[in-house]
């Protein structure tokens, strides 16, 4: 494989040398780190369908830690390998955690997607022909990887875990496949879906705002049915937000549902509106045309380039006000899809 970069990237001696050496159809076995949570996870999935393209021959292994289990794309690989932090809310030692990850087994190209002092030491101790990395922090690149992508805030992550393997020479991508079906509502009414809340409480747009613009989606939309989406968590019930809203027919609350539930539910609906959460990763995940609200964390990061997801963000990183979040679903022309 020739390594297909001039300036955007950085590789060792060796690592020029072994990627010379090694043909996409031979390689046997590949692994790939990603800690991360439910939202990194449905990031992660157009890397694996293209691994699964451009290995052909490839047993793909992902290497997950069990506090960030929800949403695991087993479905798109061979094993699913896990490191245990905590097991009955108590700290695994560093000697289980070691023997945990030698679990993992050799392999011939290790792709590290967490950057974590796990998943460096994940690496440390394979010996994987190829390690491919994305640390932040270039003095990491000679201490554990022969291969290094630039990582950037500024670019979507789902395309940067693409680079890894563009590097080897894949084809890139038109069109981005994240191995789910085609979608089709089943309802007779079409739907919109507003997930009010998020993994903190500091990332939230205000509740309050929230129950404006449904008010006004109501009115502005009453052939279509506005659903508000509850999360698992006790701070993330909606009954307060439902009353307020009951003199809206069109209006409803749906419970939390499990994995294999929710994604055809988002996979059917209009839009997805909320803020950045796991959700929204879901929701563009199924093609579902999404609208995210940002003012904690950067936009571009999650914001795939395609027209039918549209960010809603300040300059100055203030909260978006309502007129905002209504002007950007006006424009997406939500009778059409």
């Amino acid at each position: 494989m020739k390594l297909w970069y001039e300036k955007g990237a950085w590789a060792s001696k060796k690592g020029k040398k072994v990627a010379a050496e090694i043909i996409p159809e031979s390689v046997q076995s590949i692994a790939v780190i990603r800690h991360a949570a439910i939202g990194d996870m449905m990031v992660l999935r157009p890397f694996l369908v293209q691994a699964r393209t451009f290995f052909p021959n490839a047993k793909i292994t992902l290497s997950i830690i069990n506090n960030y289990s929800y949403g695991v794309p087993s479905d798109l690989v061979d094993r699913v390998h896990c490191i245990d932090k905590k097991i009955n809310g108590k700290k695994t030692s560093f000697m289980y955690r070691l023997n945990q990850i030698r679990e993992l087994g050799e392999h011939e190209i290790i792709f590290d997607m967490a950057d974590t002092g796990l998943s460096r030491m994940t690496c440390l101790l394979n010996s994987a022909k190829l390690k491919i990395g994305f640390p932040y922090r270039t003095f990491k690149n000679y201490l554990f990887y022969d291969i290094a992508l630039l990582r950037s805030d500024l670019v979507p992550e789902v395309e940067t875990l693409l680079h890894m393997l563009y590097i080897l020479g894949a084809p890139k991508l038109v069109r981005l496949n994240y191995g789910y079906p085609t979608y089709e509502t089943k309802r007779e009414r079409a739907y919109i879906i507003y997930f009010t809340s998020a993994s903190l409480g500091f990332k939230c747009w205000p509740k309050g705002h929230f129950l404006e613009l449904i008010k006004s989606m109501a009115i502005r939309y009453p052939s279509i049915d506005h659903i508000i989406l509850e999360g698992i968590n006790s701070f993330e019930k909606v009954d307060d937000l439902v009353l307020q809203l009951s003199q809206y027919t069109n209006v409803m609350k749906q419970e939390s549902l499990p994995l294999e539930q929710i994604i055809p539910f988002l996979g059917e609906a209009t839009l997805v509106v909320c803020g950045d959460t796991g959700i929204r990763n879901m929701a563009i995940a199924t093609d579902t045309p999404t609208v995210g609200i940002f003012f904690f964390t950067v936009p571009y990061r999650y914001l795939p380039i395609n027209p039918k997801h549209k960010a809603v963000f300040n300059h100055d990183g203030t909260v978006p006000d309502i007129k905002s979040v209504l002007s950007q679903i006006e424009l997406m022309d939500l009778l059409s899809y």
